[in-house]
Parts: C-alpha cells; structure tokens; sequence
C-alpha cells in the first residue's frame, strides 16, 4: 500500500505553474535550455527551480485527496441507488453462482478436485468486473490465510494490463488538473501511450526547458468507479462471510475489504506517489547501485504525475548480458532486503515493468504506488523467525506467530509446530533446488490456511514482493536463489546488531550454552561476503554477550571447558604426531 498521507480529504489550493518566488536558499543548480533566471542574493536559480520548489512544499503538505471512509460512502451511494443496483448486480450474480458451486463441490466432496477448475472460473470473474477487482485479486494473491494455494496460483496471473483509453480524454485530464494548455509547459508529447494499466497510462513528453519527461495520466472516472466497487463490496461482504461459513471458514471480509479500501485510495492519489518517490530517493538513491527519478511537481497533481523520463531495458532483456543481468538481481535483492529490514518503507510491486536497468549499471525503480511499512520490531520479528527456520525450532516459530498477532492467543499450538516440522525444509542442509522462496510461501500458504491465521498488511505485502522478486530473478537469471544471496546479509545484521542478540542466541549457542562452532564459522564467512560487514562490531557485540548477556556465566565456562578441551586435543594431536614420526638420531662419531 501507499505510504501514509496527511489526516483529512479537503483539496489542498493547487500549487500555480508561475508561483510568486520567495527566499530560498541553497546552490544554484545550472540553468537549464531556455529558462529564465532568477537571483536569489548571492546565487541564481532558475525560474524553473523556484515554481519546482513551490509546488512541492504545496504537494508535501496536502492531505490524502480522499481517504477511504466507510460512512462517507454509505451517505453519498445511499442516494444512488439505481447506479448502485445495477452494478451490485454485475458482481454479486456472478460471486453467488460461483460460491454456489464451491458449496456444491464441498457437498458432492470432490472440491479439492475440482480446486484448480474453480481457481481458474475465479480468476475470469475477477478480470471482467474492471480495475478495483483486479487490483483486489492481485492483492489477494499474497494472502494464503483466506484462500487455498490454487486460488494464489490462479490470481498472480491477473494482468493489469488493458486497451489505453483515447487520447482526447487523457489530455483534457492532463489540461485540466495543470489547469493550462499542454502547449504551454510541454514542448510535445508523443500520440501513443507508452504503457497502459486498469488505473492509468503513460506517455513520453518533453518539456520546453528540453528535459524527456513520463507523463501519467489517470483513466476518465476511475476514482468513482473504484469508490462504488469499494461500497458495494463491502455491503456485499456481510452476506458474503455467511456463504463462506458453509465452508468452514470464518473470515471478517468487511476488515478485508476496508483495508483494501484504504490502499487503492491511496495509490490512485498521485500526489501521494510522488511523496512516495521523493522518500524512497531520500532512502536509497545514494547507493551507486540505484537511481530514482526525479519528480517535476510543478506538472503533478492528484491525477497527473509527471517525472523524469528513463532510457534502460528490463532486466531480462536479451540484450543485456549473462553477467549483467546477474549483477541487476543481486542488486534489486540486496537493495529490497534493505528496504523490508532496515528502514522499513519498500517497494511492495517490483516487477519487470516497474525496473530498468540503465547503461551505467544502476537499476532505476519507477512505479511508487504501492509502498509498505515495516515497525522496527515486526522487522525484528521476520529475522527471528528465519533463525527460527534455520534451527528448526517450530514451536519458538509459532510462539513468534502469536506474539506477532499471526495467531490468536489461547491456540493449541502444537499440531500447527508438528505441521511446520513437516512441511518446511533444512534451510542449512536444502539444496538450492528443493529450497526457494515459492516453495517455502507455498508450504506456509497451506498451513496458513489450514489453521487459524490473520496476516497483518506488512507481512503480505512482503510475501508478494518476495515472490515477485524471486519470479523476476529467475527469468533473469535462471540459477539465482534469493535465499543463497539473502543469507549473508541476515549473517551480517545477527552478528553485528545488538538489537538481535536473542536471535544470536538462538543460531549460535545450543540449549546447554555451548557454542555451535561451525554454525559461527558459517555465519561469519557468509557475513564477510557482504559489502558493509563490520568485523570489529561483530567481535565486540559477540564479547558483550559472552561477558554480561544472558546466562553469561554458563556461557563462559563452557566457553573456557570448549577452548580448554581445543588446547588438550591439539597437544594430544602434536604428542601424537611426534611419536609416529621421530626425529632421527644424531650420528655417533667412530671410534678411533
């Protein structure tokens, strides 16, 4: 979902194309191709730079343009009730039909069977009933809690891609949100759209400073027929989680429906996009790995957003090669598990079209609609529970689960431990073949299922970018396996955050505190693997916790009886050696 807007739907006053200038301060960036300067005491700026600097503090600081709101829907849908029957009609008659059949298949008892047949009918219906559902089923598409693994399968390969709409009506939207002619900001913009989706589409313009800009352009009413969706939805939900008790499941659709309500408000606000863009550069456009574009917020507005134009191929094109193509992914793994763990705002849709990789090497990032958040104890707790995995120690991992709300307290946890044991493989001892992030989010997706789970929106969110990536990566590089490159990096932050020293602990003490010297040795070798590892951090948290964390005593006298019984074996090992190879006897000099 997007990132979080200001409180409130009133329309902020739209930032003018010529604002007033006032007193700025900074370098002077270099006057761009036909600009008017502007001086500003000891340095010049463009005239460009100072309306570019106005519209994005008006753009900062404006409200969400309509945040989702249950009540305000109810007040002004109530009064149109013909337009909203006969849209009830065009989803509920196909749902109730579909749902009919689920409950047949359960009766007759053949609904696993015919499971894959249905995931497929469910996904044609979701399809046809336009963008708000499409982009519902893309989400649930990373929620294994609500529907069965087929369903998940069936709804990835939703498509948002669909006909551009005309371009009479994207560049009177265009004239209207900037609120002058195109002529007057836009030197021209090309005829055909160079991508088209359920929300918006984007064309190639340039400005008259000369600069090649991307212009997105929301579809004519999508806002309204996303909010009436949304509406009905939501009055269908009630009637809806009834049918879905008769198999067996109880779900609070309303919830789900107002938490989908609440992120596809956000990400048709175009202002909230490039707010999104702007924090994500603040984050990471510093790595040499990764550029952002840059945002023009002169010519953005809640249904217009206009940055800057990037020349690059995806990262699976052919034209790239073997090693490049290499390089992009473990950039775009090692930059996505640095947003999820360290600063906890990522890019929650990176695939193939949202990337490029540009000529100097970087990887661009574009769309920036769907953002999430991570707290900084949930990022804690997703490392926990890979130390968990990686020591096969399910019942810590479903004590996680509960404490991280995935499951209720009070649960009887242990058929949900026995399944985990089951169904996951050794993280160690897989081989990358049998070990990958699809499997491991199928077998949790079936289990997830099976018993009493409620994923919070950061967790899904990252189940999809986890699995996006991994999709991505294999198309790109058809021998990567994101947990081989993502394993050092979780090496690395266990041994050098003071933050993880429970999940320390737990990968390198075993329960009667001894140390588990190989498992430190591979932690350390893979941590050094990564570019950012701190050896001497690592030595001096691992000292602290040796020297005054938990059960410090008896970890320091097995750790003197372990260095104690290294010694003796290495003087047994030496005594040894020397008694199987003696050294020869000096030679005696002869007698006279």
């Amino acid at each position: 979902g997007g990132g979080k807007g200001g409180e409130g739907g009133e329309r902020p006053p739209t930032p003018p194309l010529n604002p007033p200038g006032g007193g700025l301060q900074g370098s002077a960036p270099r006057p761009r191709k036909g600009s008017r300067t502007v001086s500003r005491g000891t340095f010049t700026q463009t005239r460009e730079d100072v309306m570019e600097e106005e519209a994005q503090r008006a753009a900062k600081s404006a409200a969400v343009a309509m945040p989702y709101d249950p009540q305000e829907a109810e007040r002004v849908y109530s009064m149109r009730t013909v337009d909203v029957w006969k849209r009830d009609m065009e989803i509920s008659v196909p749902f109730t039909a579909f749902l009919g059949k689920v409950i047949l298949d359960f009766e007759r008892g053949v609904e696993k069977q015919n499971r894959k047949a249905r995931a497929k009918e469910f996904r044609a219906i979701i399809a046809n009933l336009g963008p708000a559902f499409i982009k519902a089923g893309q989400a649930l598409s990373s929620r294994p809690d609500l529907l069965p693994p087929e369903y998940l399968a069936e709804l990835q390969k939703l498509q948002d891609n669909v006909p551009p709409f005309p371009n009479e009506e994207a560049f009177a939207i265009l004239e209207k949100e900037l609120g002058v002619p195109m002529g007057d900001v836009f030197d021209r913009v090309e005829p055909v759209p160079v991508a088209a989706a359920s929300i918006g589409q984007v064309y190639k313009g340039f400005l008259k400073t000369g600069e090649a800009v991307a212009i997105k352009v929301q579809r004519p009413e999508c806002e309204g027929l996303i909010a009436m969706d949304i509406y009905i939805l939501r009055q269908l939900s009630g009637a809806l989680s009834k049918l879905i008790k008769l198999l067996r499941r109880d779900l609070d659709l309303q919830s789900v429906v107002e938490e989908f309500g609440k992120l596809i408000y956000e990400e048709i606000d175009y202002l909230q996009e490039g707010r999104n863009a702007e924090k994500f550069a603040e984050l990471y456009g510093g790595s040499r790995d990764v550029y952002v574009p840059r945002i023009y917020w002169r010519l953005t507005r809640r249904k217009v957003l206009t940055m800057e134009w990037i020349d690059g191929v995806r990262i699976t094109s052919p034209t790239l090669s073997g090693t490049d193509k290499s390089k992009m992914v473990r950039n775009l793994v090692q930059c996505s598990l640095r947003q999820m763990l360290e600063n906890g705002f990522f890019h929650a849709d990176p695939h193939g079209g949202n990337l490029l990789a540009m000529s100097d090497g970087r990887l661009a990032y574009l769309d920036f609609g769907m953002m999430s958040e991570v707290e900084p104890f949930q990022r804690y707790g997703i490392l926990e529970a890979v130390v968990h995995m990686v020591n096969r120690d399910f019942r810590s991992l479903c004590q996680l689960y509960v404490r991280l709300g995935f499951i209720p307290e009070g649960t009887n946890i242990e058929p949900i431990e026995q399944a985990l044991s089951n169904a996951l493989p050794d993280v160690l001892g897989a081989s990358v073949e049998d070990f990958n992030i699809a499997s491991v989010i199928s077998e949790l997706g079936d289990i997830m299922y099976k018993f009493p789970f409620t994923l919070p929106p950061y967790y899904t969110a990252i189940v999809r970018c986890l699995g996006v990536l991994e999709g991505l990566a294999l198309q790109a590089d058809g021998s990567f396996r994101i947990i081989n490159n993502a394993y050092p990096y979780i090496a690395s932050r266990v041994l050098t955050d003071r933050n993880l020293q429970k999940p320390l602990r737990l990968m390198v003490f075993d329960a009667e505190g001894h140390v588990r010297w190989t498992r430190l040795e591979d932690l350390i070798q893979n941590a050094a693997e990564t570019d950012d590892w701190d050896v001497r951090q690592a030595a001096s948290l691992f000292s602290e916790f040796v020297l005054r964390g938990p059960n410090s005593k008896v970890i320091r006298s097995n750790l003197a009886s372990d260095l104690t019984s290294m010694v003796d074996s290495i003087g047994l090992e030496t005594y040894h050696f020397a008694l199987s190879n003696p050294p020869p006897l000096p030679s005696l000099p002869s007698l006279p």
